[in-house]
């Protein structure tokens, strides 16, 4: 979870990083070609951290489709319920007999 929230935090500040210097134009007016370098790094990054975030929640989805479905442990819970149900009736109805 701590990763989820470390890459979030990551993007949130490349694209402020991004609005600020690409903001008027004033920053390749005062600074030259090294804030086009970071500019172009900020968004290479920002690229690579977008397809990581969609394959993280590429995964979650698959996930949580996996714990959506019953597994054997459900089936034989199921099972158990049905039988003790079973039994409590056929207790009451031999406790009836008597």
């Amino acid at each position: 979870m701590t990763i989820i929230i470390r890459r979030g935090l990551t993007i949130g500040i490349a694209c402020l990083f991004l609005f600020i210097l690409s903001g008027g134009g004033w920053a390749e007016e005062s600074y030259g070609e090294g804030s086009q370098t970071v500019i172009e790094v900020l968004k290479e990054q920002n690229g690579k951290l977008s397809a990581d975030l969609r394959r993280i929640q590429r995964e979650i989805a698959a996930l949580r489709a996996d714990l959506d479905k019953p597994g054997l442990k459900d089936v034989f819970a199921g099972i158990g319920y049905i039988f003790g149900l079973f039994g409590v009736a056929a207790y009451v109805a031999s406790r009836r007999k008597e």
